[in-house]
């Protein structure tokens, strides 16, 4: 907040209706600044209300892979292995997505982006028909994956679901090695001074 404070002397001799207008100037700034803290803690609230209102809580701020640091790329990790299982189980999707996919790439650009976009979606901020829109943009993606599927890892047809259509084990060790190995090349992020902030 930007500090406001009335600085004007009146003179010795000032009238009365110099004074009133001091006074009445001296009000407003006073005013001004309430309005400031206000204006900010509802800036704040509305961010509180924000990670609140986001389904399934937090969703990362930066899920730029190319971007991310190690610490950053363990948390969006995190987030979206436990996503696309949710993703995965909700639609039936192990004989379209395969349990490898965090060794590919491609796919895991695409559910990044799925899954950011579903948290939105289904937050206070978007419109009705942002779900609806959001199940469209699954249907086209189950397509490109099919497209991505060069290794042929997944089955390919559509089967009834039963024990063949689930993530197989050691699917976690094998996406668990795949994650650790991701991380382990990206740069480290700076220390920062003890007490210093950003």
């Amino acid at each position: 907040m930007t500090q406001r404070a009335f600085q004007f002397e009146l003179p010795q001799q000032a009238s009365e209706e110099q004074r009133a207008l001091a006074e009445l100037a001296e009000l407003i700034d006073t005013l001004r600044g309430s309005v400031e803290q206000l204006a900010e803690a509802h800036v704040a609230l509305t961010d509180r209300v924000d990670t609140l209102d986001a389904p399934g809580g937090w969703a990362p701020a930066g899920y730029c892979w190319r971007d991310l640091d190690a610490d950053a790329a363990r948390q969006l990790w995190a987030w979206l292995v436990t996503w696309t299982r949710w993703l995965v189980d909700r639609y039936g999707l192990a004989q379209d997505l395969g349990a490898c996919w965090p060794a590919h790439p491609a796919l895991v650009e695409e559910l990044t982006a799925l899954s950011v976009s579903w948290h939105h979606a289904y937050s206070g901020k978007a419109d009705p028909d942002a779900p609806l829109r959001w199940h469209e943009a699954l249907h086209r993606a189950r397509h490109r994956w099919q497209a991505w599927d060069t290794t042929r890892c997944r089955h390919g047809h559509h089967t009834p679901r039963s024990g063949d259509t689930i993530w197989s084990q050691p699917w976690p060790d094998d996406a668990e090695r795949a994650v650790t190995d991701d991380i382990g090349v990206r740069p480290r992020t700076t220390a920062q001074p003890q007490g210093g902030t950003t």
